[in-house]
């Protein structure tokens, strides 16, 4: 009896179909660090052009996330009802509609509004990357395939820097609609790929109990990789999967999958150090997000600043490109260590201030990217695939939740002292570190399905 990840390490293996995947679903993760490093700089210009108030600054940070949060949840239920296919369709066709509709806005009510709407686009869009790569990858792979994501989230930024010297004069003035209009030629791009490329996960079918559906899908994936006279699935190969699909489905209706599941004996351990993990990430990730364009401009640097802290945020995120599927390495280790590097870093800032400012913030986004790229794997690898949207998509929203109220913490803070605000992430750092040494599983190149033990455990005994 084998179950899907046996088929995909030595039947289906890598090839094509995953590296159509990764450049579809990439192209979100794109589109969506362009989304936030706009967030972050169109604050300092609308706070300047429409004369915003603290807290109105504060409330446009918020809403974004809250619409975020609510995409995750959107996600973590619906996705696994219409498909990762259709879901990501959807959702990028809106963020096309968004980005063009958000050039207009007049108003602060106005783009509110639209700011709600494109955090719950992306909301969606986000983890399902995860989910999905997850899912189509064989797991020697996996952590690399997902960093890959992150990768290009970090060039979606870099991209929107290289524009604002063109379209921005300063961090406080420039044609920040014309900005945002040439970013619609990506999200259009990931609309097109997701429409007509990209293939639904054959794990999405299993799961559903389309078998007859799944085994062309095994068949056309494999030949697609491996070429057009390669072997299709065999019978005593077919058998032992829809066996071990029977089984996995008597277990999870036994279970009775729901959201109080998480919280069961058996992934309650998990569930709250995720989430615990995914809410200081947010909340460090926010201290950048809100206040880098404020501390630039403060201390009179431009745009190359910025620009320069993303390219060494990138070329971090190739070295932990090096070592996230290393077994040795996995994937709670890197939290930990990136949890003190942010400890250290946040209190350099308080004591050294601004003669430590750029190195500081640079190696906090250092330690930040390396926690997104990790934690969000380990979610997707913590649940066995009846929870996998649930769990991740719940803990993500949970982590992206932190970032609703973080403005009303941050700019007041900072309005008093500039660097107060790292005082107040030291503390998070420490109960992030806390929290990730005593994490209870990792999954660096291990079968997603033996993430539940008390399954394998049943069917070891059938």
């Amino acid at each position: 009896m084998q179950g899907f990840d046996d088929i995909l390490n030595d039947h289906i293996r890598m090839g094509v179909y995953q590296f159509k995947a990764i450049s579809v679903v990439g192209l979100i993760e794109f589109c969506d660090g362009i989304e936030f490093a706009f967030m972050s700089i169109m604050m300092a210009i609308f706070k300047k052009e429409w004369g915003l108030t603290q807290s109105e600054v504060a409330s446009l940070g918020a809403i974004y996330f809250l619409g975020i949060v609510m995409g995750n949840y959107f996600c973590a239920f619906v996705t696994d009802l219409i498909g990762r296919k259709v879901t990501l369709s959807i959702f990028s066709g809106l963020a096309v509609l968004l980005v063009l509709y958000t050039s207009t806005v007049n108003s602060y009510k106005e783009i509110m509004i639209v700011r709600l709407f494109f955090g719950m686009v992306f909301g969606v869009a986000q983890p399902l990357g995860y989910i999905f790569i997850t899912e189509v990858v064989v797991s020697k792979y996996r952590g690399r395939f997902g960093l890959t994501l992150t990768l290009l989230y970090v060039t979606g930024k870099l991209y929107l820097v290289c524009l604002c010297f063109y379209f921005l004069e300063d961090y406080t003035t420039g044609n920040w609609r014309g900005l945002i209009r040439f970013n619609a030629v990506p999200a259009f791009i990931c609309f097109l790929g997701a429409c007509f490329i990209l293939r639904e996960t054959i794990r999405f079918s299993l799961n559903k109990g389309s078998y007859s559906k799944a085994f062309q899908q095994i068949d056309i994936v494999a030949r697609e990789n491996n070429g057009p006279d390669y072997p299709v699935l065999s019978q005593i190969q077919k058998d032992g999967l829809i066996q071990w699909y029977v089984r996995q489905y008597k277990y999870e209706k036994k279970k009775k999958v729901k959201f109080t599941e998480l919280f069961s004996k058996e992934y309650v351990g998990i569930t709250v150090r995720l989430w615990i993990i995914l809410v200081c990430s947010n909340t460090q990730n926010m201290s950048i997000f809100l206040l880098m364009p404020f501390l630039f401009d403060k201390e009179g640097e431009g745009f190359g600043a910025m620009f320069w802290l993303y390219v060494t945020e990138l070329v971090a995120s190739w070295a932990i490109y090096l070592v996230i599927d290393n077994p040795k390495v996995g994937r709670v280790r890197v939290i930990v260590i990136s949890a003190i590097l942010c400890l250290v870093c946040n209190l350099s800032l308080v004591y050294w201030r601004a003669r430590v400012l750029f190195v500081g913030l640079l190696l906090i986004k250092v330690a930040t990217r390396a926690l997104f790229s990790t934690s969000y794997i380990l979610a997707c690898e913590s649940y066995p695939s009846a929870y996998r949207s649930l769990g991740s998509g719940c803990s993500q929203a949970v982590g992206r939740f932190s970032g609703i109220p973080a403005p009303y913490i941050m700019f007041p803070l900072f309005f008093i002292d500039a660097y107060l605000p790292f005082v107040f992430n030291s503390a998070i750092a420490l109960i992030l570190f806390i929290t990730a040494i005593s994490y209870p599983i990792d999954k660096t190149q291990k079968p997603l399905e033996s993430s539940n033990t008390s399954f394998k455990q049943e069917v070891d005994e059938d």
